[in-house]
């Protein structure tokens, strides 16, 4: 299959086509009252894959992601039918810039995508549409995550705790497989009867929301709506902060749903007549551009100057106090003292609808908000077959997400646009996935022609994060360690994949947490076990610069693009001590007659084994057996002193002298302190 790939999708993104083969000039018409892209082509020409007069009949299903909520005007009265209106359609979704790229060769639209439809409901839009369609696109599966559950009761209203949160996650996960695929593929060969001889389809990617960095987003923002400062929650509970491990949750959700639709499309290949394929545009906001929500150059803002490039509809997250008061008295202070903070303007009856959508709270004996579990997921031993005699044998069935059967309505209904667009693509988000639907058009439509028109050449490209600005860092010899462990285990998800993903994250929870990714392109034809050693081994010892800054020889880690193949080291840890020339430590003792007890601490080294290896076996070696009360603790960031882990030990007595207060410990660890203080000690 032809793939432009992602880089040359970037390019098509930055509105150029004309270094490429495809010499085509994306360009927004910011004047235009529809507000649509407009796109300049050339020549037609039966046989070049870029030109787009064979689709006649041009058709878009699935929820708000393809309906745009939001993005640009509202449809509706103004273009053609009144459904636009009460599905939440905009001009600015991506299959309305793709409409208006495919240009007046186009001589029907069926634009059936409405917001928070799910699969059952998707299926159906499938069914209804009119045959013979020569290009459609989709996207299908978020909803039945339960993001509205996940959006309500993890950030926007997160009062009721960690555990309904980390619950309703856990069901969206299971949701997957439980339902996704099957529904998935349902869809797929419900299109069997309605697309034309050679038509295509393009099925769009979701895009992980979160850059998880570091903890700007969970300490400096507010993501949740501060009803709890005041009589909206008598309990006065806080919300959950967006931490980085809470992110990463959501963001896993995204790749796994994406990962599982590329399988189905794949596997779905062999049934159906039409030609398929998987556009992906996750990678866009990540290594493109700073496309996710808690990017670290954010300010909280929406729109936020700081982040131009951001892709996703987010609330105002900069940290506010809220004074619920009179109208003509209402205000917002802004708590840091930074700009104007956000304004929420609500009457009495607003407030009250909303407090009835996140109170009571109702905890079971697990401390689980009750109301998730009013869905069949739960209280049916089958799920698949609770409405199955209600639809086509074959069709896709509800996923009952947390808190379907209540009788609240959820934060999804009957919003206005203004809020329901959060968590959905901008108008910059839709052009990222009309452009990459586009590219995935245009590599399918050469397979139909059984033409190869040639590729945009692929520069490499070699990133250090430490001269991008990052401020993480990994011990030499770890990554020396782990790289090679990491080539060793990577592989394919099936034989003959292409456009796949694996990565893997060592010494979690530890200063010298560190991740390393490999990443094919559609255009790539294997993995190499040399070429992964050779490109880790450079990223690893070609991005400390020989920093005098740096003795110590820390590994910052980079990026190294190589045509198809893409290698990632990623330093989890951003708030380690820096300059951090030498190693340092504090030791200090206490004589209790029959032992002594030690309380150690330090940076720099022993920041990944939790002194098992390091510390441990040199105590053993110089004092002999003895040493019990092992407690050993990574700080989340440093104290005060600058020390990253604390140590407490029981150890027998007159040892200090001979394995401590003289630092041979510490050295064999290789670490230092300042000697070991105690009164009673020898």
């Amino acid at each position: 299959m032809l793939s432009i790939n992602l880089a040359s999708s970037l390019l098509i993104l930055s509105s150029v086509f004309t270094n490429l083969t495809f010499s085509h000039v994306i360009r927004h018409n910011q004047n235009a009252s529809t507000n649509h892209t407009e796109i300049e082509r050339r020549s037609d020409d039966d046989k070049d894959p870029t030109i787009f007069t064979w689709v006649k009949n041009f058709a878009a299903i699935r929820d708000s992601y393809t309906a745009g909520i939001g993005s640009g005007a509202l449809l509706g009265l103004s273009w053609h039918i009144l459904q636009d209106w009460w599905c939440s359609r905009y001009d600015q979704a991506y299959p309305m810039i793709i409409n208006n790229y495919l240009g007046t060769n186009v001589e029907k639209v069926q634009f059936r995508a409405c917001s928070g439809d799910r699969t059952e409901q998707i299926y159906e839009q499938a069914k209804k549409l009119e045959g013979n369609i020569d290009l459609l696109t989709l996207t299908a599966g978020g909803n039945d995550l339960c993001l509205v559950a996940i959006i309500k009761d993890c950030i926007i209203f997160s009062y009721h705790g960690a555990k309904t949160c980390d619950a309703i996650v856990h069901k969206a996960q299971g949701n997957l497989e439980l339902i996704r695929r099957h529904n998935i593929k349902q869809i797929l060969l419900a299109l069997k009867d309605k697309m034309a001889k050679d038509g295509i389809v393009v099925f769009n990617s979701y895009a992980r929301f979160f850059n998880t960095e570091n903890d700007k987003c969970s300490s400096e923002q507010d993501w949740s709506f501060l009803l709890w400062l005041g009589s909206l929650n008598p309990a006065n509970t806080p919300p959950l902060p967006l931490t980085i491990k809470r992110r990463e949750r959501f963001n896993k959700l995204t790749k796994d749903l994406n990962d599982l639709i590329r399988d189905v499309v794949e596997d779905v290949q062999d049934e159906v007549d039409y030609t398929i394929g998987f556009s992906d545009w996750d990678l866009w906001g990540i290594e493109g551009v700073k496309g996710q929500m808690c990017d670290p150059a954010s300010s909280g803002a929406y729109p936020d100057p700081d982040q131009p490039d951001l892709l996703f509809f987010k609330p105002d997250t900069r940290k506010t106090i809220f004074k619920f008061e009179p109208a003509a008295k209402r205000s917002v202070e802004d708590a840091e003292g930074h700009g104007e903070g956000r304004h929420l303007d609500l009457d009495a009856a607003q407030l009250e609808a909303v407090r009835a959508s996140i109170l009571p709270l109702d905890l079971d004996e697990n401390g689980v908000d009750r109301s998730v579990y009013k869905s069949s997921l739960w209280n049916s031993p089958s799920p698949r077959a609770v409405t199955i005699r209600k639809l086509d044998p074959n069709a896709p069935t509800p996923p009952s997400c947390p808190g379907d059967d209540s009788i609240v309505p959820s934060v999804g209904d009957f919003t206005p646009d203004f809020f329901g667009r959060i968590f959905h693509p901008n108008e910059l988000g839709h052009t990222a996935i009309a452009s990459f639907a586009i590219e995935t058009a245009m590599s399918l439509r050469a397979k139909v022609l059984g033409v190869q028109p040639e590729i945009c050449e692929i520069t490499e490209e070699f990133k250090c994060w430490h001269k991008e600005g990052r401020k993480g860092y990994v011990t030499a010899n770890r990554l020396d360690t782990t790289y090679k462990k990491f080539c060793d285990e990577v592989k394919a998800p099936g034989e003959g994949a292409v456009g796949w993903r694996f990565d893997k994250i060592y010494d979690k929870g530890t200063p010298d947490e560190h991740e390393f990714i490999f990443e094919m392109g559609d255009m790539g034809k294997e993995f190499s076990k040399t070429e992964c050693l050779e490109s880790f081994k450079r990223i690893i010892h070609g991005c400390d610069g020989n920093d005098p800054e740096n003795p110590m020889n820390w590994k910052f880690g980079g990026m190294w693009k190589r045509d198809q193949y893409t290698y990632v080291v990623d330093a989890k840890r951003d708030n380690r001590p820096w300059p951090l020339k030498k190693p340092h430590g504090f030791c200090e003792g206490k004589w209790h007659v029959i032992f002594s007890s030690y309380v150690l601490k330090g940076a720099g080294w022993s920041s990944w084994d939790h002194g098992q290896e390091t510390i441990l076996p040199n105590m053993k070696a110089c004092l002999g057996l003895g040493i019990v009360a092992w407690k050993f603790k990574y700080l989340d960031k440093p104290d005060k002193d600058g020390n990253e882990w604390h140590l407490t030990f029981r150890a027998p007595v007159l040892v200090n002298n001979r394995c401590f207060r003289n630092n041979k410990v510490a050295f064999a660890a290789g670490g230092f302190t300042d000697g070991c203080r105690g009164s009673g000690l020898s």
